[in-house]
């Protein structure tokens, strides 16, 4: 039993996950940015590549179900070095895909990506003007509001560029999950500014005018640890055991992730 105290005393000191907590704003900073040794990461770990393409997927099915267009204009917002944003526009096989990114460095790592595929440099918190309002289709903030100072104004950004009747679609780790993931060394958890749980993710768009059409968790931890053992989890297993798991609260509790889905009235 020795071997495990380590990992009891993690879980011990997280038990509180089951109350869900409201984000605790911190002062602005840019400690949550990522940097290009991230883009370098996604090149050689499968378990970042399961996830990237685990959420461009969430994103795809989402518009999929709620769309209104055949294509649409994309926004990923913290788009990272913009595979993400390339699988999306893979899935959706749309032509005008730009990705909102601050971090120079993780841009240039994107030279790679499709001709239609773009990346941006700007803030979450404070879009650049050249991307109009109410001009976008689909937003997508996938693993993104927990690494900004100030949620609550990056889901006013997104919502101010996003199309009357378009699609938002956001991720956050389960905050309980994230830490445990954090001090067992399988995620860089110091670059998150907030703990911030499904339930407060939906709190976030309604209270930013959004009509919430989804809020569900998603990447069950029995199956988003293989990858981390080399073992291939084809994406779509992955996620039909999601919608199996969903149906039993007890096991929902296991999934390490949360989205949301929500349209913009008009």
């Amino acid at each position: 039993m020795a071997m495990f105290e380590p990992q009891l005393k993690v879980f011990a000191e997280e038990a509180a996950f089951l109350r869900p907590a409201a984000p605790a704003l911190s002062r602005p900073s840019h400690r949550g940015v990522m940097d290009s040794s991230y883009a370098a990461d996604r090149d050689q770990r499968p378990e970042l590549r399961f996830r990237l393409e685990t959420r461009a997927r969430v994103v795809a099915r989402a518009w999929h179900r709620y769309g209104r267009s055949e294509s649409p204009r994309v926004l990923d917002i913290g788009a990272a070095e913009g595979r993400t944003l390339q699988e999306i526009h893979r899935l959706l096989k749309v032509g005008d895909c730009r990705g909102l990114e601050f971090d120079q460095g993780l841009i240039e790592a994107g030279r790679s990506l499709a001709s239609s595929v773009r990346l941006i440099r700007g803030d979450a918190m404070a879009i650049p003007d050249d991307i109009h309002k109410n001009s976008i289709d689909l937003v997508a903030m996938m693993a993104l509001l927990e690494h900004l100072p100030d949620p609550r104004q990056a889901m006013a950004e997104a919502v101010r560029v996003l199309r009357p009747g378009g699609i938002l679609v956001a991720s956050c780790p389960n905050p309980f999950w994230d830490r445990v993931a954090g001090r067992l060394g399988l995620v860089k958890d110091q670059h998150h500014e907030q703990r911030i749980g499904v339930h407060n993710l939906a709190d976030l768009v309604r209270q930013a005018g959004l009509e919430l059409l989804e809020a569900r968790r998603f990447m069950w931890a029995p199956i988003a640890i293989l990858p981390y053992a080399r073992i291939p989890v084809p994406v779509s297993w992955g996620l039909l055991i999601d919608s199996l798991i969903g149906r039993i609260p007890l096991l929902r509790q296991l999934c390490v992730n949360g989205y949301v889905v929500a349209r913009k009235p008009g």
